[in-house]
């Protein structure tokens, strides 16, 4: 369970680093533009960066707080 913390950490962290990386160098890119078509991250019909900000936030936090419970369980098994 520890180690699926980890991995489920690491990933979320790396959606969310890329997530924003994308959205802030090339928000016209072709992934979002197939997103936006198939209706997801879209604000009242307009493509939405800040959709994707909040997406990639909450993958951000989410990932962090999987790495601090797996460290506070190794901390309480010390």
């Amino acid at each position: 369970m520890k180690n699926l913390k980890i991995v489920g950490g690491t990933l979320l962290i790396a959606v969310a680093l890329t997530l924003t990386l994308l959205a802030l160098f090339s928000p016209d890119n072709g992934m979002f533009t197939a997103l936006w078509n198939a209706g997801f991250f879209t604000f009242r019909g307009e493509p939405s960066l800040v959709m994707i900000y909040l997406v990639s936030a909450m993958s951000f936090l989410l990932g962090s707080h999987l790495f601090a419970r797996r460290a506070k369980s190794d901390k309480e098994d010390v």
